[in-house]
C-alpha cells in the first residue's frame, strides 16, 4: 500500500512537472495573440510569472564551480548569432523589427503606475528566473530522460526561441539559448539563470538607448 501511494505521489510531481512549461507557455502565447495595452500585458506578465514562481520547487539547484567557463561560450553563442544576423537579410530584418517592438513597450510599459519598477522586476529578476527553472530545469530534464542529451537541447532551445519570437528572429534566440543549456547541463540551473539576467539587462540598457 505504502509502495502505491509514493509511486502515485511520484506520477504525479512528473505530471506537474510535464505541464507546468506548456501551461505558461500557452499563457505567454495568448497575451501575445490578444495584443492587450502595454499595461495591462507588463502586469498580466508579472502576475503570470509570479504564479510560476514555485516550480523551483520542482527542480535541481546544483552550481559547480566552474561555472565561469559558462561565459566563454555564451560569449560564442552571441557572436554566432550575430554572424548569422548578419549573414542573412530576412533573419536580420525580423531581428530588427522585434528590437523596435521590444523598444515600443518598453516606452509604453514605463509610462504605466509602477511601470519602472516592474519592468526591472520581470526583465531581471522574474525572467530568468522562471524560464531557466521551466525550459531548462524541467523541458530539458524531461527531454534528456526521454530522448537523450541532444535531443533536451535541441528541444529546450527551440521552445524556448519560439515562445520569444516565432519567426525568423527565432533563429539567432535559438543559438543563445543552446548556450544556456550547456550552462544548465555542465555547471547547473544558477549559472543559466545569471548568464540570462546578463542577457536581459544588456537587451534592456540597449533598448533605452544605452
Amino acid at each position: 500500500m505504502a509502495q502505491q501511494v509514493k509511486k502515485r505521489c511520484i506520477a504525479t510531481a512528473v505530471i506537474r512537472r510535464i505541464y507546468l512549461p506548456a501551461a505558461f507557455a500557452a499563457l505567454v502565447a495568448a497575451l501575445v495573440a490578444l495584443k492587450p495595452p502595454a499595461c495591462v500585458a507588463l502586469y498580466a506578465g508579472a502576475a503570470v510569472y509570479l504564479a510560476f514562481a514555485p516550480a523551483g520547487a520542482l527542480v535541481r539547484w546544483r552550481l559547480d564551480r566552474r561555472f565561469p567557463l559558462a561565459f566563454a561560450v555564451y560569449l560564442l553563442s552571441l557572436v554566432a548569432a550575430g554572424a548569422v544576423a548578419a549573414a542573412v537579410p530576412p533573419i536580420r530584418a525580423d531581428y530588427v523589427k522585434l528590437g523596435e517592438a521590444q523598444a515600443r513597450f518598453f516606452a509604453e510599459a514605463t509610462t504605466c503606475p509602477m511601470g519602472w519598477a516592474l519592468v526591472f522586476l520581470q526583465a531581471l529578476v522574474l525572467a530568468p528566473l522562471v524560464e531557466e527553472m521551466l525550459f531548462r530545469g524541467i523541458v530539458f530534464e524531461e527531454v534528456k530522460g526521454r530522448l537523450g542529451p541532444a535531443a533536451a537541447y535541441v528541444v529546450s532551445s527551440l521552445v524556448f526561441a519560439i515562445l520569444h519570437k516565432p519567426g525568423l528572429a527565432a533563429v539567432p534566440i535559438f543559438i543563445v539559448a543552446l548556450a544556456l543549456a550547456f550552462a544548465y547541463d555542465r555547471y547547473g540551473l544558477p549559472a543559466s539563470i545569471l548568464l540570462h539576467f546578463l542577457q536581459n539587462a544588456a537587451a534592456l540598457w540597449l533598448t533605452k538607448g544605452g
